[in-house]
Formats: structure tokens, sequence, C-alpha cells
């Protein structure tokens, strides 16, 4: 069987996020997403999951950093609904709750649940939320409740005492899913990538208007903070077409004497639930 890291307790979103990219597979916690992009590189395990970036909050600042460096390639992604809800050990009465355990993030996605319906009940901090619904399972006690996800939930036999408390609706983390292998597909239609231009002005400008004039699709550009590992300025793209597109093939050499270094990422099949009203553009 083959085996798939991923950050965090078991019962966590990136274990959920594991558990829907490759339901067949043997998945392994990691504590830090250095020690898993490491176990991946080292092939310790196949693939390792990633959040790359949320919807409400933007990229994740930890994982874009190890992307400039990382010896893996992107093969999959996921789009996964973060949907908090409120959990305790059991049947429990809401007037006899004081106190709920979650990350700060739990905590502040929830801010207007908890402010209407448990105003004075202590907030206790936890380092994830599948940690803090493990921990009021386990207490027993029916005065404490968590925060966290259905599959938390379920995962560590928690009764929900109430669903979807998050303030919006469409708060969604976008996974990917990496290997050590690039894997090309005609059928793909989405590639990412990292590019380095000249300190100079209209660099950026430049390499950018080879794919508008290969038709590439930009669906994203993010920038890198310059730092030890990117002298120069440097940016991330996701492209609307497969890696083995003749049109961004040819963009790529054509923007050579326009950029100092590229790294292709990986190619890959969109999530189906992109679209502009969830921030995710489609290809």
């Amino acid at each position: 069987m083959t085996r798939i890291g991923y950050l965090g307790q078991p019962g966590s979103y990136s274990h959920n996020a594991a558990t829907l990219l490759r339901p067949d597979s043997d998945h392994v916690s990691y504590p830090s997403f250095e020690d898993l992009v490491a176990a991946c590189e080292r092939e310790e395990v196949t693939e390792a999951v990633l959040p790359l970036e949320n919807s409400e909050s933007g990229r994740i600042p930890d994982v874009h950093r190890l992307v400039v460096s990382m010896e893996l390639f992107v093969v999959g992604e996921l789009l996964l609904d973060v949907s908090h809800c409120l959990v305790t050990c059991g049947p429990a009465v809401e007037a006899e709750i004081h106190s709920i355990f979650s990350h700060p993030q739990g905590f502040l996605q929830s801010s207007r649940f908890l402010k209407e319906r448990f105003p004075d009940a202590q907030r206790r901090t936890r380092s994830d939320t599948a940690s803090a619904v493990k921990e009021v399972v386990a207490s027993g006690d029916r005065h404490l409740a968590a925060i966290g996800s259905p599959f938390a939930a379920e995962h560590y036999g928690a009764t929900i005492l109430h669903k979807n408390i998050s303030n919006r609706e469409d708060n969604i983390t976008r996974f990917v899913i990496v290997g050590k292998d690039a894997v090309t597909d005609p059928g793909h239609d989405m590639s990412s990538m990292i590019i380095q231009v000249g300190h100079k002005p209209g660099s950026l400008v430049q390499a950018l208007a080879v794919f508008g004039s290969h038709a590439v699709n930009i669906t994203k550009l993010e920038t890198y903070m310059i730092s030890e590992r990117t002298e120069l300025p440097t940016f991330y793209l996701d492209i609307g077409c497969s890696g083995e597109a003749e049109n961004l093939i040819a963009a790529m050499r054509d923007m050579e004497p326009h950029i100092s270094y590229s790294k292709f990422l990986g190619s890959y099949k969109s999530d189906p639930r992109r679209n502009g009203r969830n921030g995710f553009l489609r290809p």
C-alpha cells in the first residue's frame, strides 16, 4: 500500500484532504511542513499533501517558502471546505459548557457564533483543531467543547452539538498533492511554476507578455519576499494548461531572454469546484 504524508494530528483538515485525494493509501502524520516535505523527498512516503492557500486568509506562508526549494512536483489539487462545528464528548447541555478548545483560527473563523451563543465561555487555545477535539473527547467532561471539523468529530467519536458555525460559508482551503516525479498528461488543464526576473523596470511585464502572445492564461500570480533563496524578484504562477501544451512550451522558450530562472512545479487536473465566486479561477 502506498504511504501518503500529511501535516498534524489524525483528524486534521490535512488528514481529511489526504483521505479524499488518496482514499486507498496508508496516511502518515508529520509534525511540521519541513518534516513532511523531507520525508517525501527521501521517499519515506510516496506523496505528501500540502495546504497551499485559503480563500479567506490567503496563501500559507510556511508552505510557499518550501515550494521554492523542494525537489517535488505538484500532481493534483483539492478544494476542501473548512466547515467548523462545535463538539462535545457526549450529549451536553449548552448552558453548562464553560470552556471551548480550538486553534486560534477556529475561534476567529467562528467568532460570530461564539459571541451570540457562548459569550462568557473561556477560550482555550490548542495547536490545531484536531488536537482540541481529541482532548475534549478524552476528558469525558461534558462541560467542555471544541471547535473542529466534522471529519475530526467522526474520527474521535465526538458528539456534534452545532454544525456549520463558521462566519463564512465559502471558507475553502486549496490542497495540493506532491511527489518525486512530475506527471504530464494532455488531459491536465493546470500547471504551476516559479520564475525569477531581473531587478530592473519592465522585467516582469516583458516576461508575462510572452504568455499572452501565446494565448496562455495565468490564473494566479503571487510574489515572494526577497530572501537568501530568492535574490531576485520571484513569482509563483498557476497556468491554465497542461505542461505538455505546445503553446506553453513555446512561451517558456520565448520567455528565456526575460527571466533569470524558472522552475516547473507540475501539471495536473484542476478541481472542478473552481469558480470566480470562491476565489479560485477556472483555467
